[in-house]
């Protein structure tokens, strides 16, 4: 019996890292979560679950996380709308 890490069973069942992620967070696929956060699916349940289809479409979506934006950024677009507006 083989266990495999999330990056490599999701290039052996062609699914995204994020999506099979998520599969195991939901109990879709039988997996281990370990003290450090990593995820192990052993072999006969990822085999098992993609035997018996995976209805991925019915997934939560994650919110994507928004990083503020840097002030020296910020600051050159104000400028910028600035002359913009003056002209």
């Amino acid at each position: 019996m083989e266990i495999y890490t999330l990056k490599e069973a999701s290039r052996k069942a062609k699914i995204g890292i994020e999506t099979l992620k998520r599969a195991c967070e939901e109990g879709l696929i039988k997996a281990t979560r370990l003290a450090n956060g990593q995820w192990r699916i052993a072999e006969s349940a990822l085999s098992d679950a993609l035997h018996r289809g995976l209805d991925l479409r019915n997934l939560s979506k994650r919110p994507k996380k928004k990083r503020p934006q840097p002030e020296g950024l910020r600051r050159a677009q104000e400028k910028k709308k600035a002359t913009k507006q003056a002209a």
